[in-house]
């Protein structure tokens, strides 16, 4: 009984504390409010996908919080926001930047209904805004993939 005493008393002084962690008014997680219904299975039925992305990504030189190339894409993705948030209703962009191995990324995620038509386009601006970064000095390995990104 010395030891589960111990332990109530553990556990006791744990409780209060852990609290402040909880969220008090966002629960810790939400239940999909509507299903996927035209989701794309994968790995047999294990995973599906009803979103995908387009990923711009290139290199950059220099220390990130002073880099000029950097800054100068930084300008270019300011510039094309809006035509990028165009695309879709529903797009999702994420910036990514590495100060390690001096990434740069810039993610478009878009329902798969819309992503055919952007497709078709030429997923536009794409061409325009990598010209644009391609003619950054210290820009190189300007690079582009599709792939599904799904919040889960």
């Amino acid at each position: 009984t010395s030891t589960m005493k111990s332990s109530i008393a553990f556990l006791a002084a744990l409780i209060p504390g852990a609290f402040a962690f909880a969220p008090s008014s966002k629960p810790a997680f939400t239940a999909r409010t509507q299903p996927l219904y035209d989701a794309v299975p994968l790995a047999n039925g294990a995973m599906s996908f009803d979103r995908v992305c387009r990923e711009w990504r290139c290199k950059y030189t220099g220390n990130k919080a002073d880099s000029e190339s950097l800054e100068a894409i930084a300008k270019a993705v300011d510039e094309y926001l809006p035509k990028i948030k165009a695309v879709s209703d529903n797009v999702t962009v994420n910036r990514l930047v590495c100060g390690s191995c001096l990434d740069f990324k810039l993610m478009m995620t878009v329902p798969l209904d819309d992503f055919g038509p952007w497709e078709e386009k030429g997923f536009e601006p794409e061409g325009d805004f990598l010209e644009k970064i391609k003619a950054i000095e210290g820009v190189s390995q300007v690079e582009t993939q599709t792939i599904t990104n799904m919040e889960i």
